[in-house]
């Protein structure tokens, strides 16, 4: 088991979230970004926000769906769930392009599988550098260990008095986060995409999602 792998699932159940660097290069994060743009030509679920891409579930390209299995992302989520054996559940791509209306509550993934837990971990695999300029995802340390209430509207972004950690990370590297861990984001109005393919990995010893 890679070392590094290991001490950063460990940050991962400390804090809520981490970032795990350099686990993809420039030739895959380039290929995944090739792909995932082809791919709306014949995928069945894609959402369109004011003319603008901004998901595509369920990619139909079989590089994307193989990822899943890719055993550099396995040995992550392994080392995330231990002994637990665990499963694919969620394969998503995000746009985020500049200038689209995308943006995203506080919220935590319990509002898609309420009862799950910490018992599921989300992956994302970083095409485009996340920065500042392009409004990268916001968590808030520690917040998976506290009870969390969803609002309803999720597409819009309220900061209120809370302030997250944003998460600032290079293509190729993937973040990773727990289904109870409060994040948001607010929309891209840098002049550089965000785009990142998300995996979610769910305990298989968890009945329901």
């Amino acid at each position: 088991m890679n070392s590094l792998y290991q001490e950063c699932m460990s940050k991962c159940k400390t804090d809520g979230f981490a970032r795990v660097p350099g686990v993809f290069n420039v030739e895959e994060v380039n290929k995944m970004r090739s792909e995932a743009l082809l791919s709306m030509r014949t995928a069945e679920e894609v959402e369109i926000l004011n003319g603008y891409p901004t998901i595509m579930y369920h990619p139909p390209s079989l590089y994307l769906q193989g990822l899943s299995q890719e055993p550099r992302l396995m040995q992550i989520v392994q080392a995330y769930f231990e002994d637990e054996d665990f499963e694919i559940e969620t394969q998503q791509y995000y746009f985020h392009l500049p200038g689209d209306p995308d943006e995203f509550a506080w919220h935590t993934d319990e509002r898609f599988r309420p009862g799950v837990g910490n018992l599921y971990l989300q992956t994302a695999i970083v095409v485009d550098d996340w920065t500042e300029d392009n409004s990268a995802v916001e968590f808030i340390k520690g917040s998976h260990r506290h009870p969390f209430e969803n609002v309803p509207e999720l597409r819009i972004f309220k900061r209120g008095e809370r302030l997250g950690h944003k998460l600032y990370a290079t293509a190729g590297d993937v973040l990773t986060w727990s289904n109870t861990t409060v994040h948001g984001s607010e929309r891209n109005v840098g002049k550089s995409p965000r785009a990142y393919y998300m995996n979610g990995y769910r305990g298989t010893r968890v009945s329901e999602c």
